[in-house]
């Protein structure tokens, strides 16, 4: 689809859009498969309700929302960005979408491959941190191909005059940052992919959420510093090795 700039808003475009979302959960399982039904077993335990806390799911959705806002607040105090207009409408349409990106956007589709099945491997041979800042790195550069798909976000980003390479290794940068905080989830909740697949929801939704409620530019470069001071404050509490205290 990059190659041939094939945009994502036609119907086979959307269908290989969607096929290509699913690549990281659609390899995980069939990598899994291959291993053996035990190792299947192991992977898809992570949807277990048992793994599930109220306390850590109630934080995956918070923590993003918490950070965009500290974004758009200095964003808004020191920067001069518009003050952000939060109605009953804008709050029902992120509702929806938060809904949408849970499901179709992302967290399904990508997490079994990223956290279900390369992160425990991964920290099999790594410390907690090296591990996530090698899968940071992966994740990011596989997102790589959308900057160029006419009808997605990334593609916008540089239609609008976003210079490439500090598009794509601002994002990169984000999602190593990212990758802290999902490791840090996932071990503190024995591997839960429900609790780490709500966090991916709520922090695509913070990438949203400044143009939603009229603050976008500075507040969208500041979430990503936000993100790597949290990332930094986990890791120093909780130990490079294990992110798990």
């Amino acid at each position: 689809m990059a190659l041939t700039s094939f945009g994502i808003g036609s119907p086979v475009g959307l269908l290989l859009n969607i096929i290509a979302t699913a690549g990281p959960s659609i390899a995980a399982t069939a990598l899994a498969s291959i291993l053996g039904r035990a190792e299947l077993r192991e992977l898809l335990a992570g949807f277990s309700i048992s793994r599930l806390s109220a306390r850590w799911a109630a934080l995956a959705v918070a923590l993003p929302l918490a950070m965009v806002a500290v974004a758009i607040a200095v964003a808004v105090a020191f920067l001069g960005s518009p003050s952000p207009t939060l109605t009953f409408g804008v709050g029902g349409v992120l509702l929806v979408e938060f809904v949408r990106v849970l499901f179709l956007g992302g967290p399904l589709e990508e997490e079994l491959g990223w956290r279900g099945f390369a992160l425990p491997r991964l920290q099999g041979r790594l410390a907690a941190l090296d591990a996530s800042i090698l899968l940071g790195v992966i994740w990011g550069l596989w997102h790589i191909p959308l900057y160029f798909v006419p009808g997605t976000g990334q593609f916008e980003t540089i239609a609008a005059g976003t210079d490439p390479a500090f598009a794509i290794g601002g994002f990169i940068g984000w999602t190593i940052g990212l990758s802290v905080l999902f490791t840090w989830l996932f071990n503190q909740t024995r591997g839960s992919l429900l609790v780490v697949m709500l966090f991916h929801a709520a922090v695509n939704l913070g990438a949203f959420l400044p143009s939603a409620v009229g603050s976008a530019g500075a507040a969208s470069l500041l979430y990503v510093v936000v993100t790597w001071l949290v990332a930094a404050v986990v890791t120093i509490r909780f130990g490079r090795r294990t992110l798990a205290g």
